[in-house]
């Protein structure tokens, strides 16, 4: 039976092994590059200000205004039209799927559990099926 700073040592080297992944590579080089563009990063964050004051007054039960609504979709389709923000977005999918599949290769292993359609269904290649 594993003790449990096996099992902590384990989590380490499976947290090395992410971090030497090209998911984790890319999404710190993107988070750098947008640090850099002041533009996208500013772009970033009047858009999370305009949703949190949006926010703030739905859960106030306020109403809120027909400009309001339109300075965030204005915003949102600014976030959708910057590259820089886009190939961030795209790399943080990448890694949280990987995050995914890791969570959801450990839960087979503690359930016993088998992929249930084939490797395809959860995106291992441990060929269980």
């Amino acid at each position: 039976m594993k003790t449990s700073e096996d099992i902590i040592r384990l989590a380490m080297e499976l947290g090395n092994a992410l971090a030497q992944t090209d998911e984790i590579e890319q999404l710190k080089n993107l988070q750098t590059v947008l640090n850099e563009d002041t533009s996208s990063f500013d772009l970033i964050v009047r858009y999370q200000e305009a949703r949190m004051k949006l926010e703030k007054q739905q859960d106030e039960g306020k109403i809120i205004s027909k400009a309001d609504e339109d300075h965030l979709q204005i915003l949102e389709d600014q976030l959708a039209g910057n590259e820089t923000i886009q190939q961030l977005m795209g790399a943080q999918e990448r890694f949280d799927n990987l995050m995914q599949a890791v969570y959801y290769a450990i839960n087979q292993a503690i359930t016993g559990d088998q992929c249930s359609s084939g490797c395809d269904s959860c995106g291992c290649d441990c060929g269980t099926m």
